[in-house]
């Protein structure tokens, strides 16, 4: 009993053992189709074009299956496959996760290919498709939409052929071509006529000819005799089937070897100049030419020629000498010099070789002439000069005004030798002080002299420290003064009249035509004598008045700047005025009374002279050492006796009314 109980609990506990692993086992199965029914993905494929879509063939790559136009997808990632005949096969990529439930696929037609050959084979043959052109070659292949096309084959020497051909979708086609070539004409001419052509070496005939011809490229030669060689290619295309050619012959050249005596002059032949180093010339022949021939010194020659075809000759042209009669005279007698060599003095008559020659004039104090002829035989030439002196030369050759490089306006003055002055004051005259010594002088060297007195804008070139002001420039020393000369000089590629050891002035050059100061004899007689009937004391004449507007002196406006000033006299400048701002005297200079005091060239003396000066320049050891005379009266000046011209002062050092003008010797 015990052990019946005993196996019935056994056999109990072993059926719901049973029951309890079924049970899982079910549970399990239903889990798993639950989860395949819910990741299962079912797509629905729609293929297009129709024609396609008849047709299609899916092809799945990856975990699931196809069924009809239904794909269903189990693996995260699958390869698709679509293709249909004609059609060109379509792979896509399966994402499980981002895959649509409908699925649109558009197929592309498979082109169609097409080929073709010709024949002869030519690389010059161009295929077309649809009159576009594809390639160039014996043989085509090319790829195309399905459809209808049209082939066309060219080349240039054959008839051009055409077809249509209508190709389904992933088709081939093979289409031959059989070229014809063209049939084209020759029309040949020349002039003149009747000469043989050849033609890649064959003899056709003579000119005129006209002959069928098939396409092609040919070597045309006309060669004659008497005629250059003609030598042409010709082509017979589908597109110019008629080929017209005209041939003008060119007669071949004569040579002409021209023998030229003397050497070295100019041929020409028919107006055109032909160099002598290219013989023996070639020339035109059977026409006639016009040859020329000349040289400088000879009679030209001139011939007319006609040569024959291929003809050679020695031509010779020989000139014949030209010579020209020159009369030669001159005042006063001078040498004569022809071409370098002397020939005595004038007068003189020659006979010269028609060439340029140069004749030279000369005689001592006088300046040479020189002059350039070239005679002929036709006319006879006279030379008839006067000779001028040196100074005359200069003189002549120098203007009446002109400016220099800084704007200094300078005056030429030509004193005469025969008109001696008085430079001084007789102790008579009022006014008259004890170093106005009375001398006799004689200028005769003509000088340029500046219009105004040195402005501080004038000085300012050279000295860059003074203020560029159109005021008379003071506070300068006759060392300062001399200096700035000097300056303009090398300025002008003058030789400097002052002689300079660095800055100091230690004497002067008295034949130097650089810039220098006046000379007091210049001065004075600027001041009394230049452009002017009769001698004056003062600027303005021999009146003791002063006139309104003379000159910037010690004037009402001046008095609380000076000792001495002038009652009822106003030029409205109390000190320094601007050059040139009153009027001109008679010589045409400004500011020879007033303004500024100048200094001149000469070192201080009184000394008297018994006998006449000639152009002086005061002491030969003028140096920056010596004392100079200073002339002139300034906006200082109050008393007649320093306004006067004569009136002459000492001084060594600057002043707040000493300035200066410039003058230079032409000669």
């Amino acid at each position: 009993m015990k052990l019946s109980e005993a196996h019935f609990r056994r056999q109990r506990r072993s059926f719901w053992r049973k029951i309890i692993a079924a049970s899982s086992a079910i549970a399990i199965v239903a889990l798993l189709l639950l989860t395949f029914v819910f990741w299962i993905k079912a797509v629905l494929i729609e293929v297009s074009p129709e024609a396609a879509a008849l047709n299609t063939k899916l092809t799945l790559d990856g975990w699931g299956w196809v069924h009809n136009n239904q794909i269903f997808l189990l693996s995260p990632r699958a390869n698709l496959v679509v293709a249909a005949a004609g059609f060109i096969t379509e792979q896509i990529i399966l994402e499980h996760d981002t895959l649509a439930r409908h699925l649109a696929i558009e197929l592309k037609e498979a082109p169609a290919i097409i080929k073709a050959t010709a024949t002869p084979a030519d690389d010059q043959i161009q295929w077309y498709i649809d009159a576009q052109y594809v390639s160039a070659g014996a043989e085509l292949q090319a790829t195309v939409e399905p459809g209808i096309h049209s082939i066309e084959v060219t080349h240039p020497y054959y008839q051009a052929q055409q077809t249509s051909i209508n190709l389904q979708r992933g088709t081939e086609k093979t289409v031959a071509f059989a070229l014809e070539a063209v049939q084209g004409q020759l029309n040949i001419s020349s002039q003149p006529a009747g000469v043989q052509v050849l033609l890649d070496d064959a003899a056709i005939g003579k000119t005129p000819l006209s002959m069928a011809q098939a396409g092609g490229t040919y070597r045309l030669q006309i060669e004659t005799a008497d005629f250059e060689t003609v030598n042409d290619t010709i082509e017979v295309t589908h597109q110019q089937k008629i080929v017209n050619r005209d041939y003008q012959l060119v007669y071949k050249k004569a040579l002409i070897n021209f023998v030229l005596t003397p050497p070295g002059g100019q041929l020409m032949i028919g107006g055109q100049v032909i160099s002598a180093q290219n013989m023996p010339l070639a020339v035109e022949p059977q026409r006639e030419l016009i040859i020329n021939y000349s040289k400088g010194g000879y009679f030209p020659k001139t011939i007319k020629r006609t040569f024959k075809p291929q003809q050679k000759e020695d031509v010779v042209l020989s000139l014949n000498q030209e010579f020209g009669k020159l009369v030669i005279k001159a005042s006063p007698p001078a040498d004569i010099s022809i071409d370098n060599e002397p020939l005595g003095q004038t007068p003189q008559t020659v006979m010269l070789s028609a060439l340029p020659h140069n004749i030279y004039l000369s005689k001592p104090g006088y300046q040479s002439i020189q002059k350039t002829i070239r005679p002929n035989s036709r006319h006879t030439i006279y030379i008839d000069e006067t000779l001028l002196t040196e100074k005359q030369a200069r003189l002549a050759a120098s203007p009446a005004v002109y400016k220099n490089f800084v704007g200094i306006e300078l005056l030429l003055f030509t004193p005469q030798k025969a008109s001696a002055f008085a430079l001084g004051a007789h102790r008579s005259e009022k006014g008259q002080r004890a170093n106005e010594v009375l001398r006799t002088v004689t200028l005769d060297r003509a000088f340029y002299v500046s219009r105004t007195e040195i402005s501080a804008q004038h000085y300012h070139a050279f000295d860059r420290q003074v203020a560029a002001q159109n005021v008379a420039l003071s506070n300068v020393s006759w060392r300062e003064a001399a200096l700035f000369c000097n300056w303009l000089s090398s300025q002008e590629n003058l030789p400097h009249f002052y002689a300079s050891d660095g800055n100091s002035i230690v004497g002067y050059n008295p034949n130097s035509i650089g810039y220098r100061l006046l000379s007091e004899a210049e001065w004075e007689w600027l001041a009394r004598y230049a452009k002017r009937s009769a001698a004056v004391n003062f600027i303005w004449g021999n009146q003791a008045t002063i006139p309104k507007g003379v000159g910037n002196f010690a004037d009402e406006s001046a008095k609380s700047n000076v000792a001495i000033y002038i009652p009822g006299y106003n030029d409205g400048y109390p000190r320094l005025a601007p050059v040139a701002s009153f009027t001109q005297d008679s010589a045409g200079l400004y500011d020879m009374a007033g303004n500024v005091s100048e200094w001149v060239h000469d070192s201080y003396t009184v000394d008297s002279a018994a006998e006449v000066l000639i152009n002086p320049l005061g002491s030969s050891h003028n140096t920056e050492r010596s004392s100079h005379v200073v002339k002139g009266s300034s906006w200082r000046s109050g008393t007649l006796s320093e306004l006067r011209s004569m009136y002459r002062q000492r001084a060594s050092g600057q002043a707040d009314d000493i300035g200066f003008r410039i003058a230079r010797y032409i000669h």
